[in-house]
C-alpha cells in the first residue's frame, strides 16, 4: 500500500514545498484562501506522517498498522 511508504510522505512533502514557492513568485495566488489552505494542509500532513513514523519506529513501535485492514 503507498500511504504506508514514507517515501510517498516525504514525495508529497517536496511537492508541497515546491507548490509553496511557486505560489510565493505569484502573490494573488496566496492570497486565495482556498489556495493557501490547501498547500498547507498538504505540507502538514505529509509533515506529521513523517515524523510520526520515525518518531515510532526508533520507539519499536509500528505507526502504520493504522492504515491496515
Amino acid at each position: 500500500m503507498i500511504v504506508t511508504n514514507p517515501l510517498f510522505w516525504f514525495a508529497l512533502l517536496v511537492i508541497g514545498v515546491v507548490i509553496f514557492a511557486v505560489i510565493l513568485k505569484k502573490q494573488e495566488l496566496l492570497n486565495n484562501t482556498y489556495v493557501a489552505v490547501a498547500v498547507s494542509l498538504l505540507i502538514a500532513v505529509a509533515y506529521f506522517h513523517l515524523v510520526d513514523h520515525y518518531l515510532m519506529d526508533m520507539q519499536g513501535l509500528d505507526y502504520w498498522y493504522l492504515f491496515r485492514k
